[in-house]
C-alpha cells in the first residue's frame, strides 16, 4: 500500500511460474485463483473476479461437467473450437474470436468438448453477479481483434455497444497493442483491475509484465499501459463488492 499526495495504490504481480498448473490427458491449464481442487485461502478472488483460468483443451477431449449458481461465466475462445452444452438447452460450437457469457443464476450445469483434431485455447472467468437467483441465460458475440488494435475492446459488460451483456458490475476487455503504443484507463479505489498478458510485453504502474504474467491493481489513479513489444492481453475491471 502506497499513499502519496492523496493517492492510494495496491499492486500485486503474479508471475507466469506462480500460476497453478493442471496437466492431464484432457487439459493443460493454468489457474490464477482457487478453483476446483486447488485451494489457496489467500487467493480466492480479486474484487468480484473469482476465477481466471488459461486452459488448453486437448484435441478430442471433454471438459468435465460443472454445476454452478450465481456466477457470470465468461469464456473467450483464443484458438480452436469448443462445443458447449448446458442444462438450459444451449448447444453451440464456439470458435476463435467468440466470447460467451453464461449467466448461471439460480443454477446451471455446463460442459464442453473439443471435437476437432487440434488443441483449443480458451480463457475462462467467473464473476459475481449484481443479484442472486436470476434466471439462467446464455449469450455470445464474435470479436475480430486485428481490426481494433490499440484500444480497449469491451467483450462483456454493460453499456458498451457490441459487447456481450454481463449481469455484473464488471467489464471484461481485451486489447492488442502495437509496439510503443499506449492506452489509459481511469480507475478508483472501488474498482479491482486485473490484467493478464497473453502475448508480448507491457509496462504499467512502474512494473514490467511478460507473457502469462498477471497484475492486480486497486488504486485511485489513471492506469497507463505501454507495449514494449506487440502485446495482447485481457483486462478485467471488477467491482469490489465481494
Amino acid at each position: 500500500m502506497n499513499e502519496k499526495s492523496g493517492k492510494i495504490k495496491m499492486i500485486k504481480i503474479v508471475k507466469a511460474d506462480e500460476r497453478h498448473l493442471v496437466d492431464n490427458e484432457s487439459q493443460h491449464s493454468y489457474w490464477l485463483f482457487s478453483y476446483s481442487d486447488y485451494l489457496d485461502m489467500k487467493n480466492t478472488h480479486f474484487g468480484d473476479l473469482k476465477v481466471f483460468n488459461d486452459d488448453i483443451i486437448r484435441a478430442g477431449k471433454t471438459v468435465e461437467t460443472e454445476s454452478i449458481y450465481d456466477k457470470e461465466i465468461v469464456t473467450i475462445i483464443l484458438e480452436g473450437e469448443l462445443t458447449h452444452e448446458d442444462s438450459i438447452g444451449t448447444k453451440d460450437v464456439l470458435k476463435a474470436g467468440d466470447v460467451q457469457v453464461l449467466s448461471a443464476g439460480s443454477g446451471v450445469s455446463y460442459s464442453g468438448i473439443n471435437l476437432s483434431d487440434k488443441d483449443t485455447h480458451i480463457c475462462r472467468m467467473w464473476i459475481n453477479p449484481l443479484r442472486q437467483n436470476m434466471e439462467p441465460a446464455c449469450r455470445k458475440n464474435n470479436f475480430y481483434m486485428d481490426s481494433r488494435k490499440n484500444e480497449l475492446v469491451a467483450l462483456a459488460g454493460q453499456g458498451y455497444p457490441g459487447s456481450v451483456k454481463l449481469r455484473a458490475n464488471s467489464t471484461v476487455f481485451m486489447s492488442k497493442l502495437e509496439q510503443g503504443k499506449m492506452i489509459e484507463f481511469l480507475t478508483d479505489i472501488s474498482r479491482y483491475i486485473s490484467i493478464y498478458v497473453l502475448e508480448g510485453n507491457i509496462k504499467l504502474c512502474g512494473e514490467k509484465l511478460g507473457q502469462n504474467d498477471q497484475i492486480r491493481i486497486n488504486q485511485n489513479d489513471t492506469i497507463v499501459i505501454e507495449a514494449d513489444t506487440e502485446a495482447f492481453f485481457v483486462f478485467v475491471d471488477a467491482a469490489g463488492n465481494y
